[in-house]
Order: C-alpha cells, then sequence, then structure tokens
C-alpha cells in the first residue's frame, strides 16, 4: 500500500469523534447482521462455513470506543459543535493572522477567557493586542447549546462517562486555513488529515 499524500489536511476533535462515531454505527450494524444470519442457519440446520464478518482487533475496538468516550465527555466543546459552526469560526479567525496550528487548537479547545489563548497563540499580545476579547466572542458564537445528543451522549450525562450500551454488547458479541498569517514568521508544522478546505497542507505557505 502506497500513501499518496500523508499530510493532506488537519483534522479537529469534532470531525474524529465524527468519524469514529460513524465507524461504531458500522460495526454494531454488521455485527447485528452476523447474528441474525448465524441464528437462521442454526435454525435451518445448515450452516456455511464463509465467516460473515471480517475479524477486528480487539485492541483497535477498545481505542475506538475509549476514544469516542474520550471526545464526547462534558467537559469537552464538541456536543455544542457543528461542521457550520467549525467552517464559519474557521472563516472568521482569517482577518487575525493566525497559523493553521493555532487555528485548529482554537477549534478543539474553544477558549473562553483571555487567559486560555496564551496557551494556543505564540507571543498573543504583541500580535492581537486588545483583539482577545473579538476572538473570544466569535468562538462562542460557534458553539450551538441546542446541538443534537446521540444515544451515548445521553447515557453519559445521565449515568456519568460509559460506553453505549449497544456498542459494548455488539462488541462482547464477537474546516479556509489558508489564511495562515501572510508576512509573519511563526512556524507552523501541524500535521494531519480535514475542516474541508481551510485545513488543506498543500496551501501552507
Amino acid at each position: 500500500m502506497e500513501v499518496i499524500n500523508p499530510r493532506s489536511a488537519l483534522l479537529s476533535n469534532f470531525e474524529v469523534l465524527t468519524l469514529l462515531r460513524e465507524l461504531d454505527a458500522d460495526h454494531i450494524a454488521r455485527t447485528k447482521t452476523a447474528i441474525r444470519i448465524k441464528k437462521e442457519e442454526d435454525t435451518s440446520g445448515k450452516p456455511t462455513l464463509e465467516p460473515h464478518t471480517e475479524e477486528i482487533s480487539e485492541n483497535l475496538r477498545t481505542v475506538e470506543l475509549e476514544a469516542i468516550q474520550y471526545l464526547s465527555a462534558e467537559y469537552q466543546p464538541t456536543s455544542q459543535q457543528s461542521d457550520h459552526g467549525i467552517s464559519q469560526l474557521v472563516r472568521d479567525l482569517a482577518p487575525f493572522s493566525l497559523t493553521k496550528a493555532e487555528k485548529l487548537q482554537v477549534v478543539n479547545l474553544a477558549p473562553t477567557e483571555p487567559v486560555e489563548l496564551y496557551v494556543i497563540v505564540e507571543e498573543l499580545e504583541d500580535r492581537l493586542g486588545d483583539r482577545m476579547d473579538e476572538i473570544l466572542g466569535i468562538v462562542s458564537r460557534s458553539l450551538s447549546t441546542t446541538a443534537a445528543t446521540t444515544p451515548s451522549q445521553s447515557a453519559s450525562s445521565t449515568n456519568g462517562p460509559a460506553y453505549n450500551t449497544e456498542t459494548v454488547d455488539a462488541y462482547e458479541i464477537e474546516q479556509g486555513w489558508e489564511q495562515d498569517g501572510e508576512g509573519t514568521e511563526f512556524d507552523d508544522l501541524g500535521e494531519g488529515l480535514g475542516v474541508e478546505g481551510d485545513l488543506d497542507m498543500e496551501d501552507d505557505g
């Protein structure tokens, strides 16, 4: 297998969580189908020799489930984020001449206090001056207080951190980043794969 473009774009925590949830749902669906087929074969007395599900590493499933639990925790901003909100946030950050890595951290951390920006933006006061509150306002507007809640999120908020019960049962059965601060000298070595358009690495000059 050949990797054609290993650094095509950056990937935010929200996008990672969305992808993992899609993979998890697909795994559950395939597992349920395999169980149903096996029961039908056992009932008819005509089992086949072909496996109905592909083997998945137990360690990989553990990592996926724990990553979903971590990224969907209550203290993470992902529950209040959306594709549209993140894309709009990135566009609104363009005038501040932030690097791709800094924009990505703003998206992932969704800072609400000026002190949080100090650990995200290098030489913050020299570069942004008194515009910190403006950035915080942009971040706040990008977050939704009515974001859709998934079953796993509902279980976590009701019973504390926990895996989706359906997931565990099935398992036991078997976004303009090209605006990158023209004229600045801040190194941006962020890598990864992402938010559409603005995460493209090839525009990073």
